[in-house]
């Protein structure tokens, strides 16, 4: 029975090698678009917070639970339908939707209709990464499947650095010269949302722009495998493998976003450091360690792939997730700026940019009828280890373990050194199994 897979030298009937990173390039404008969208109204907090009256409570449950919650949630409902219906088409959608969504915050009058803007974006946001993967493990054979997802994790990056730049300067300019016509009754930063969020839907289009893939020799998938009965069950067969793989990058997700939230405030608090000396820091750590380690693994596990070490993701994650928490841990104790810069940055570069790769092994074993829910199950369990879990725990050893907020930096070092050696020991546990998979 064919298993799904491409392998090496098998492109789909109607891809070779020109179309499908053309349709890798469409997909990481999605998803540079997806980021802004997402990131841009943290850069819009203080003017949406006295414009609407709101606390910081109320900011942070648009800001973090609650749309990662949604987002991954809805990524399971979107994950199935990918499994069954036109990637394409689903793209389409999802990209209209958030894009509307993103520019209807703009007008939001209160609270309830800014949150449920949010929870629309985070609906459609979530329609990207489980179709883009599916579509992506369809088009490329296994020993090159790597690069092009983590083109997808570096375009992330670029979004986010995008998002503060077109924030801030856009922002700035509306204050001083507002826009005209329809839009010149809203603030300046109901302005940079309009116009931060519509320019999606004609980016939307972009998604005819390339085709599913055919497989002649294939039958279509089976709707009783394809069910989420079927979905369970194979996580039960597998708990090992499926567990090892999404719940230990999940587990690195709670390191790595538990250090990025609070190291600003570990650096002004502690170090002493400028909010602006910070801002710049954080963004040039996140681009240059992410683009850099981003492409470069990609580049590397698919090379070490084709040359027979077909685990090289696992054992790169599971060694980095050993050996950075201690560097990282060194640089917040010594409490050097320039230091930490470089020590953040290593981590973007290394533990930061291992989670394309992990995303490439599971679409690498995921039989080809549950590829889209393996790609949502992925997204919800590191966007709620890592932007829930994550943050919590820090805040948790901080003021309840440690007793001090000038303690902040011990309580990083204290998850890093938790969470770090836990992931790579469940990655670790699960890569004779994933390497089983393979040949089958």
């Amino acid at each position: 029975m064919p298993d799904g897979h491409v392998h090496a030298g098998d492109w789909p009937d109607n891809y070779g090698p020109a179309s499908a990173w053309w349709t890798v390039f469409i997909l990481m404008i999605f998803q540079i678009v997806s980021m802004i969208d997402r990131q841009v109204i943290s850069v819009l907090i203080p003017e949406m917070r006295a414009d609407l009256g709101l606390n910081d409570f109320q900011i942070s449950l648009v800001q973090g639970l609650s749309f990662a919650l949604f987002y991954g949630l809805m990524g399971l409902v979107i994950g199935g339908m990918v499994d069954r219906y036109s990637r394409r088409a689903i793209m389409f959608t999802g990209i209209v939707v958030w894009s509307l969504a993103a520019a209807g915050t703009g007008l939001a009058r209160s609270y309830t209709q800014l949150f449920a803007g949010r929870l629309l974006v985070g609906a459609g946001e979530a329609a990207v990464s489980p179709a883009g993967q599916s579509l992506l493990s369809s088009i490329f054979p296994r020993h090159r499947l790597t690069t092009p997802i983590a083109c997808l994790s570096v375009s992330g990056v670029i979004g986010i650095s995008l998002s503060y730049a077109l924030g801030g300067n856009l922002l700035a300019l509306f204050s001083t010269e507002p826009l005209g016509g329809p839009l010149a009754v809203l603030a300046p930063w109901r302005q940079v949302l309009v116009v931060t969020g519509l320019p999606g839907v004609a980016v939307a289009f972009l998604a005819f722009a390339f085709r599913e893939p055919k497989r002649r020799s294939q039958p279509p998938p089976d709707r009783q495998a394809a069910s989420w009965g079927a979905f369970f069950r194979y996580i039960a067969a597998h708990p090992r493998l499926m567990l090892g793989l999404i719940l230990g990058s999940a587990v690195m997700a709670v390191a790595i976003q538990g250090t990025m939230v609070w190291t600003p405030t570990y650096a002004r608090r502690v170090l002493g450091a400028s909010a602006a000396d910070v801002g710049t820091m954080m963004s040039v750590a996140v681009a240059l360690g992410g683009i850099v380690g981003g492409l470069s693994l990609g580049v590397l596990i698919d090379h070490r792939f084709a040359r027979g070490t077909r685990d090289m993701a696992l054992r790169l994650l599971c060694g980095f997730c050993i050996v950075i928490p201690p560097i990282l841990a060194m640089a917040f104790a010594i409490g050097n700026f320039a230091l930490l810069f470089g020590a953040i940055t290593l981590m973007m570069m290394t533990m930061g940019s291992s989670y394309g790769p992990t995303m490439a092994a599971v679409q690498m074993i995921a039989p080809i009828e549950m590829r889209g829910r393996f790609a949502a199950l992925m997204v919800l369990a590191s966007n709620l280890c890592g932007y829930a879990f994550g943050p919590m725990l820090i805040g948790f050893l901080t003021d309840y373990v440690y007793g001090d907020p000038m303690k902040l930096g011990w309580a990083i070092i204290t998850g890093l050194l938790t969470a770090g050696p836990l992931a790579a020991w469940m990655v670790w546990s699960a890569r004779g199994d994933f390497l089983r998979h393979l040949d089958r």
